[in-house]
């Protein structure tokens, strides 16, 4: 049986997120598709995540959720305790955690620099990253950041998102 109830660990009940916080937090995020940033804007040549945060007007990374947008469409949709850090991660990393959705924009393109053993080409990949816009949004509930993820992902059918290694 389902109650209305607040559960431990839980700040709102079932109702509440999915009735009001959730709903109101997308319409928030969406509203911010039109004032992304460009990543290469954010994250090009010689900018470390001090001096993005800084850019940003900020005194330090934040926990919150994160989209990129390409040609307009919200494709892949994160959640993280240091936001500024994990963008940096997908521009900047190498592994397939780090740099996921580099990732899986070579598998979809079919962009790889050994196709027998599937290494991806993460130059290229990245390449397409720093072409996107990115936006986020600081969420500091942990809770309300993994549901915003996934009911945004859902929302947006975001084709780059697995849930698999979230535990």
């Amino acid at each position: 049986m389902i109650t209305s109830t607040t559960m431990n660990n839980f700040e709102h009940t079932f109702e509440e997120y999915t009735q009001e916080y959730l709903p109101k937090r997308l319409e928030v995020f969406k509203s911010l598709i039109g004032k992304a940033f460009k990543v290469k804007d954010l994250f090009g040549k010689g900018q470390g995540e001090k001096s993005i945060i800084k850019k940003l007007g900020r005194l330090s990374d934040f926990k919150g959720v994160y989209a990129f947008i390409d040609d307009g469409e919200v494709i892949y949709v994160g959640t993280s305790e240091k936001v500024i850090n994990r963008l940096s991660y997908h521009v900047k990393g190498y592994t397939k955690y780090q740099a996921h959705l580099a990732w899986e924009l070579a598998k979809e393109n079919n962009l790889y620099t050994d196709k027998k053993n599937k290494v991806p080409n993460l130059d290229k990949t990245k390449r397409m990253i720093m072409n996107m816009k990115v936006l986020f949004m600081e969420v500091t509930s942990p809770v309300e950041r993994h549901l915003l993820e996934i009911y945004s992902c859902m929302y947006f059918d975001c084709k780059f998102n697995f849930f698999e290694t979230h535990r």
